[in-house]
């Protein structure tokens, strides 16, 4: 039996309230754009649930069609550094910079834990480090419900830069390579340690 792919509530959740916080009328017309049975699900989800990608999904590509890529890149990032500093993740962020170092490097080691925690049969993503200031991040058995708008796996790799945010450090991830039939995605990762 295939396994539906999953999220973590609270990040769909958590990516309306970053909508909102940057621009309400853009959260009020991302809502009305959602289909009704998108946003109750969405709204009526425990924060510790697992909700389809498919609601995701559909707020991934309002907000990008909405917004622009630019300011839906920045809300998306901003979303997740607010995720690993809330109260369900962040004794995870202590921990993992606490065994790892404020090195970006170290730190995107641990990348495939904090998927596993907010995605559930969605693939497995990996780190591989290409030097002290760059790396690459593989994303491997995407479900084509993720592939089908390179918008959303360009969301992943904006939030993926929010690695930076919490470092306090200049650093960028951008998708470098999308094969739908495959369900593999590649992103190229930057970073500036200011040393």
């Amino acid at each position: 039996m295939e396994r539906r792919p999953r999220i973590l509530g609270s990040f769909v959740q958590g990516t309306l309230e970053a909508i909102d916080r940057r621009d309400p009328d853009l959260g009020r017309r991302v809502r009305e754009r959602l289909r009704p049975e998108t946003l109750e699900a969405i709204t009526g989800a425990s924060r510790i649930a697992l909700v389809p990608v498919e609601l995701d999904a559909e707020v991934t590509e309002c907000l990008f069609e909405l917004a622009g890529p630019e300011s839906a890149r920045e809300i998306l990032r901003r979303n997740l550094a607010d995720t690993l500093t809330s109260p369900l993740f962040r004794s995870f962020l202590s921990m993992a910079l606490r065994l790892r170092g404020r090195r970006p490097g170290r730190l995107l080691d641990w990348c495939s834990r904090v998927w596993n925690q907010i995605y559930r049969d969605a693939g497995d993503m990996r780190f591989a480090a290409l030097g002290d200031r760059e790396g690459r991040i593989e994303i491997s058995g995407l479900p084509p419900i993720l592939t089908r708008d390179p918008r959303y796996v360009d969301g992943i790799a904006a939030t993926v830069s929010a690695v930076f945010d919490i470092l306090e450090m200049d650093g960028a991830a951008e998708l470098k390579a999308l094969d739908p039939a495959a369900g593999r995605a590649i992103i190229s990762v930057v970073w500036d340690p200011g040393d």
